[in-house]
């Protein structure tokens, strides 16, 4: 596993950046000042010092700019990817591809923020949002070595998704310099979906998975789609 800092934060800004960067830059920036819901490619453009012509041709909407961060993002958290060895394990391979995550999320925090607030009024980008979490999911699931398609890999993304996203209203607060309460509700998000994953395996034969050794193994995620409380988890991010 690797350390998460703010000093590995990946930015989409500076030197070289492409338009659709400057685009994603300048839309999250706006957010977090003015909000999602009302805002408009033309003022995105003229933040990012693109002709408007030019930025509907690359991002024809404020959701095809969402897209475009989830895509970055996937990126971000695939280049993790490339450092695992078989001795990491399933879960460890989640918990580091989800810190990435939140790691290079962070630089548009205020704007997730204010994006999260206006998604109940939304529709439109709230299934943006959604669906771009559940593919992200997949990802993870596959770069962990894990299924992500058929009725258990479907069950498994959305377990997954629901400890991505209550994490996140933890990553949202967080103001330690090193993520520390981020990766402590990550943490216990995984600890809960193994938990569950054990109680089910207990009555549900051929539950568990296989290493590449055959010896039989058990998928760190399944459905974890209720609260503490007993009630769904309807927690919703955009990437």
């Amino acid at each position: 596993m690797v350390d998460h800092d703010m000093s590995r934060t990946e930015s989409s800004a500076g030197e070289g950046a492409s338009v659709s960067d400057r685009l994603i830059d300048a839309a999250l920036g706006l957010a977090g000042e003015s909000g999602w819901r009302r805002l408009t490619m033309a003022a995105v453009a003229e933040r990012a010092g693109v002709p408007l012509n030019e930025a509907l041709q690359i991002h024809g909407s404020r959701n095809e700019v969402l897209r475009a961060m989830g895509h970055h993002v996937d990126q971000a958290m695939l280049r993790e990817a490339l450092g695992f060895t078989d001795q990491d394990s399933p879960r460890d391979r989640l918990f580091d591809m989800l810190m990435r995550r939140y790691d290079t999320l962070s630089r548009w925090r205020p704007g997730l923020a204010a994006i999260i607030r206006d998604l109940p009024t939304d529709p439109v980008s709230f299934i943006v949002s959604m669906q771009g979490v559940y593919h992200s999911m997949g990802l993870a699931l596959e770069a962990a070595g894990l299924a992500a398609d058929g009725v258990k890999g479907i069950a498994s993304r959305k377990g997954l998704a629901a400890v991505y996203l209550s994490t996140m209203r933890v990553w949202i607060k967080d103001d330690t310099e090193d993520n520390a309460q981020t990766m402590a509700a990550l943490d216990k998000g995984l600890d809960r979906a193994e938990s569950a994953v054990d109680t089910l395996c207990r009555f549900k034969p051929g539950c568990g998975r296989r290493r590449r050794s055959g010896h039989e193994d058990v998928s760190p995620v399944e459905p974890i789609t209720e609260t503490e409380g007993g009630k769904p988890d309807t927690g919703t991010a955009p990437a």
